[in-house]
């Protein structure tokens, strides 16, 4: 009796430990899911800052130890390799725990390291070390340009469709362009709300010949796409009269609009009785005389006609 007490308790225990395995599993699976979710967004998003850090690191670890290495190089020992279970029952991520820290906790680790801020700064000038520095750390205080400045992709450090950098003489260099860097310039590209006190009109001329190079004010970075007009202070004062300018000059203000050659089709009208256009004209007249001008063009022409129907009468 006691034996079948004890066989039937040890499968309750048996049952219990299979269901609470299950939800264990369940549980790790999900919870390594998004963990490996997290992992790959953050390395989509911050791709473009840690490639770069990354070269940084790897030259400074040719030229001297450091623990910046240590830091962003991403292991590549067994023990940080991803395992997969040959178990059918279940799919479940497997990760040792000495996992690299998220390329988001990198990235701020290495720039908050004095290597790390030494090695990128070696390569700015004194503007660079303000405004690169002030995109890189986050933009705590709000105050860099997000639609018309400088920004990361998978292609690199870009200013609209082009490609963005800069050297350890502030010069800015774009699609092999180079513009001498002046802390207006500088102001202008990179701030959300730029510093009249600091740029100077030349500063706005180079500046509208960056964005036309560059599209920045365009949308997508196209070319044939519209501006991206909004209400904010940079475009209401800056780039709006820039290249609203440039616009208005590229349409030649000395060609009037009715002189234009377009590709509108142009409906003639064939009168072959003179009767007929004579009343046409006068229907016209009497419209324009209740006050639609719509058809001033061709009652203008009316006199011309009344000479040319009287010859036609009287012959």
């Amino acid at each position: 009796m006691n034996d079948t007490k004890n066989i039937a308790e040890r499968e309750r225990t048996a049952k219990l430990i299979a269901k609470t395995r299950e939800s264990i599993r369940k549980k790790h699976r999900a919870l390594k899911t998004g963990i490996m979710e997290s992992e790959i967004a953050l390395e989509k998003k911050f791709k473009p800052i840690v490639e770069p850090l990354r070269q940084i690191v790897d030259i400074t670890e040719r030229d001297k130890p450091s623990k910046i290495r240590d830091v962003v190089k991403v292991k590549t020992s067994k023990d940080s390799q991803h395992h997969f279970p040959s178990t059918q029952d279940e799919e479940v991520f497997e990760t040792s725990n000495g996992t690299d820290p998220s390329l988001e906790t990198s990235v701020r680790e290495v720039l908050s390291t004095p290597q790390g801020r030494d090695r990128l700064n070696s390569q700015l000038g004194p503007l660079g070390h303000i405004y690169i520095n002030a995109l890189l750390s986050g933009d705590k205080r709000n105050e860099i340009d997000h639609v018309y400045g400088v920004y990361f992709d998978e292609n690199g450090t870009m200013m609209g469709d082009k490609k963005f950098d800069v050297d350890t003489d502030d010069t800015i260099i774009i699609d092999g362009n180079r513009y001498k860097g002046t802390p207006g310039l500088y102001e202008l590209i990179f701030k959300r709300l730029p510093d009249d006190d600091i740029y100077t009109e030349n500063d706005k001329q180079t500046y509208k010949s960056i964005l036309l190079t560059t599209n920045a004010h365009r949308r997508r970075h196209n070319a044939k796409m519209p501006v991206k007009s909004n209400k904010g202070y940079k475009y209401k004062y800056i780039i709006g009269p820039l290249v609203s300018a440039h616009r208005t000059m590229s349409l030649g203000a000395g060609v009037p609009t009715t002189l234009r050659v377009t590709d509108d089709k142009v409906d003639y009208v064939h009168w072959d009785d003179p009767n007929e256009l004579v009343d046409r004209l006068q229907l016209l007249d009497a419209s324009r005389t209740t006050g639609n001008n719509a058809h001033d063009n061709t009652v203008d022409t009316r006199g011309t006609l009344r000479g040319w129907i009287y010859q036609k009468l009287n012959r």
